[in-house]
């Protein structure tokens, strides 16, 4: 996508004799930034009691929702920001500009209200969607005749029927669709064309209409699948939704009722980034090794389940910079979580016994005061330590794998059980060694295991797994920890 923007009148939602010229603005990375010329009055004056005049608050009118026409275009701006404003006299100075950044647009609609429903679809597209969907609605074909050098190829189309999920009230399609075949000419340049393209699209539909951002989780967590599947950020190449047509909502002069959802996005792709098509990464699995209707119910109930620590994950990709300590807390903490929601049932002590033993203990301290009592009720827990969660989720995956990935499992759990200890209290040990390199691979190594995990969790083979540690990133992840492992093993030992 490059920059784009639009001319056009604007105002607030219901004040359209306030209306301003400007020009909405829609950078390449998702930011939306509207310049009017002049602007709107965000004073919030409340008249005084005395009857003599208002007072001024220091606070500004928020407007939640701003309503733009360029052309034929209908646009809503949600999550609206003044960020700059200029020519504001004293009282009733006139505004001469005026800039505000939206969270979220909507090309095509007036939406009146945030919680109007009115979308009875949404659609997604996905970076890598068709490779990892396994189907084409292209056919070619080598035909081999006697006498002839080469045969002759065919190029044909042919329909894709839609895949459904379904997850709660939720129906989810993939469908991969393609224009037809086109040919053209380039006499300047001496060439012709034979065309036609493919994509792949994810449908989601609910049975009654809904707001604009009813869609917005399943979106993300279908982002996140594919994100697991590749082993690397999948953005969201477009996203669109339906609504039904109606006398405040009568669609386009041509009678489109699609709406193209603008705004910026926690990870999106953008032109500037070396990412050629030729280079694209292979998915770790894909629809050849799965079914649809399968692999998308099952995914989602684990996105429940273990949401928080998958939000923490992903964004350890979706955002790829900043303090290496900062993003091992991150993973650990996501480790933590990820256990929660997985093993909720683990405990050190089976619960029978542990019930016997905190009432044997509470008699025991029958003549002491009751803030005694208290503190060993309260204090007393059957849950396991850090160490015990980590090294049970490294139980989960393929074995191999994970002996292949972390060489030895306890002194994994130790090192990032003491990272996340350190980091978390600001202990004083995790300020003594400057070297910050072995935090990295601790890191990187944390988040393939947990993405092993996952796997696991959604049925995906050994084989599979056993092919995350050949992604050079994890490879060589592994191949330093070990290194560290080893140094760290023979500076320890006793000459």
């Amino acid at each position: 996508m490059t920059d784009q923007s639009w001319r056009g009148t604007w105002w607030p939602a219901g004040e359209h004799d306030t209306a301003c010229p400007g020009t909405l603005r829609y950078a390449e990375d998702g930011r939306l930034r509207l310049e009017l010329i002049g602007g709107f009055n965000t004073e919030v004056r409340t008249p005084r009691p005395d009857g003599n005049g208002y007072s001024v608050s220091i606070e500004s009118r928020e407007i939640p929702i701003i309503h733009g026409v360029s052309g034929n275009e209908r646009f809503t701006l949600l999550g609206n920001i003044d960020t700059h404003t200029s020519g504001l006299g004293f009282f009733d100075g006139e505004i001469v500009e005026q800039d505000w950044s939206a969270n979220r647009a909507l090309r095509g609609i007036h939406l009146q209200s945030l919680g109007e429903q009115v979308f009875t679809h949404g659609y997604l597209q996905l970076e890598g969607l068709l490779q990892w969907s396994n189907t084409s609605a292209l056919d070619l074909t080598h035909v081999m005749e006697p006498g002839k050098v080469g045969g002759e190829r065919r190029a044909s189309t042919h329909e894709e029927l839609e895949r459904t999920a379904v997850f709660g009230d939720m129906k989810i399609g993939l469908r991969v669709r393609r224009s037809d075949f086109s040919l053209k000419n380039r006499p300047v340049s001496n060439r012709r064309f034979l065309e036609s393209v493919e994509w792949a699209t994810l449908k989601f539909e609910l049975p009654a209409p809904v707001a604009y951002d009813a869609f917005d989780r399943v979106a993300k967590d279908l982002q996140d699948l594919l994100s697991l599947s590749a082993y690397a950020p999948c953005g969201a190449l477009s996203r669109s939704l339906m609504y039904e047509t109606s006398e405040t909502h009568p669609g386009s002069r041509r009678g489109e009722n699609e709406v193209e959802v603008m705004g910026r996005q926690i990870y999106r792709t953008t032109t500037g980034e070396d990412k050629s098509e030729s280079s694209h990464r292979l998915f770790v699995f894909t629809l050849a090794e799965m079914d649809f209707p399968d692999i998308v119910p099952k995914w989602l109930d684990l996105k429940d389940r273990v949401r928080t620590g998958c939000e923490i994950l992903f964004g350890l990709r979706y955002i790829g910079i900043g303090y290496v300590g900062t993003r091992l807390l991150g993973v650990a903490s996501a480790a933590e979580s990820v256990h929660t929601g997985l093993c909720s049932a683990s405990t050190p002590m089976p619960k029978i016994e542990y019930r016997k033993l905190k009432r044997k203990l509470l008699d025991a301290l029958e003549d002491e005061p009751d803030e005694i009592k208290e503190f060993v009720k309260n204090g007393l827990r059957n849950n396991p330590t850090y160490n015990d969660r980590v090294l049970e989720l490294a139980s989960i995956p393929d074995a191999e794998a994970v002996d292949r990935l972390l060489t030895d499992r306890s002194r994994w759990a130790s090192m990032l059980k003491n990272a996340r200890n350190d980091l978390a209290h600001a202990n004083e040990r995790s300020s003594r060694d400057p070297e910050a390199t072995p935090a990295f691979w601790l890191l990187e190594v944390t988040y393939a295991l947990l993405c092993l995990v996952l796997m696991s969790e959604l049925g995906i083979g050994a084989e599979a797994q056993r092919s995350v540690l050949g992604r050079p990133r994890v490879n060589w992840a592994s191949f330093q920890f070990k290194k560290f492992l080893h140094a760290k093993n023979e500076m320890d030992s006793p000459e």
